[in-house]
């Protein structure tokens, strides 16, 4: 069953989906997606991008990929939690292995997808994630 466009989201959540993936094809169709669903998206290509950008304090939720060059997915929410920053984290990946649930789990990460993540599947993903922000 198709998903409802909606073309604001949910509670009138403004604060940006942000994005780490550095497969700009990817990142790019994942922006696409989420902009058409009425989401304000941030891009970034690396952990590294992302921390440079201070907005990502404010972040409504994290999308980012477990395997990057430099630093990897969970590298990048460990480092946020050091900061005493909890943004609420989807991490996604062509391979989740038992260890890198584990390790997410315990980073207090929201969900692990399996690339490639069907489109309805990310949408409630990220629906249910900003709903349960209190």
């Amino acid at each position: 069953m198709p998903l409802p466009r909606k073309h604001s989201p949910p509670n009138g959540i403004q604060k940006a989906i942000c994005i780490v993936d550095d497969d700009e094809a990817v990142a790019d169709s994942l922006q696409a997606l989420l902009e058409t669903f009425g989401f304000n998206v941030q891009s970034y290509s690396s952990g590294s991008e992302f921390f440079a950008d201070e907005r990502h304090r404010a972040a409504g939720c994290l999308l980012i990929d477990q395997h990057m060059p430099g630093a990897s997915g969970l590298d990048v929410v460990d480092n946020l939690r050091k900061e005493g920053v909890q943004i609420p984290t989807i991490l996604i990946s062509g391979r989740l292995d038992a260890g890198t649930r584990k390790r997410g789990t315990r980073l207090g990460v929201r969900e692990l997808l399996d690339k490639p993540v069907a489109p309805g599947r990310l949408i409630e993903t990220i629906r249910t994630t900003l709903a349960n922000i209190r």
